[in-house]
């Protein structure tokens, strides 16, 4: 779910817009902020390295989203690295100690941004389960009822904007098997492939 972000809120809390560019790392894993960070423009990849160096994609944040909020709330490390992954990306960095006043004095915006939070907490609890309990179509499947879920279209055939690349970090899947599995699940009719676009 979006969040908006008024004027009077931006004005409020001093904000600061920045601009980044593709392969630009926002933060790495383990490190400190004392700003909440909120994705205007662009698209971000948030991810974590295992100790055989395999990327394991988490997510990706799209537009009008905050990221990473728990950790400044907390005041604690990242918990992934980010990084641009469009060309270019806007930034809107608010002081934290500014946000926590402003909602702390406006209620309906805090009930909100909560449940932006809580959200998050819900998607990445889903991650976890589909990693440890899923098979691999399952896996795949999730990632794009959840990708459908973000455009807002649910119940309609969407063309995915994931590469299989995309699809093996985010399920912790390899790439072969990702390949495999969505050419199964095409010969069972269960999604299409246009011009090697998924069509989900």
């Amino acid at each position: 779910m979006k969040f908006l972000l008024e004027d009077d809120l931006l004005k409020q809390t001093k904000a600061e817009f920045k601009k980044y560019y593709k392969g630009d790392i926002i933060f790495s894993e383990g490190e400190c902020s004392q700003f909440f960070h909120y994705l205007k423009e662009g698209e971000l990849s948030v991810s974590n390295l295992t100790e055989k160096g395999k990327e394991l994609l988490q997510h990706k944040v799209k537009e009008g989203h905050f990221f990473a909020e728990p950790a400044v709330l907390l005041g604690v490390g990242f918990p992934g690295n980010v990084e641009v992954c469009t060309d270019k990306a806007e930034i809107i960095k608010i002081p934290r100690d500014n946000l926590i006043k402003y909602l702390k004095e406006n209620p309906e915006i805090l009930f909100e941004f909560t449940l932006s939070v809580a959200n998050k907490s819900i998607k990445k609890s889903q991650l976890l389960k589909q990693i440890v309990l899923c098979n691999p179509e399952d896996r795949i499947t999730l990632q794009l009822q959840d990708f459908k879920r973000e455009m807002g279209k649910p119940d309609e055939k969407v063309l995915i904007q994931l590469t299989r690349k995309d699809l093996a970090h985010m399920t912790g899947l390899r790439i072969e098997t990702v390949i495999r599995t969505i050419k199964k699940m095409e010969k069972e009719e269960k999604l299409e492939i246009v011009n090697g676009k998924i069509i989900y």
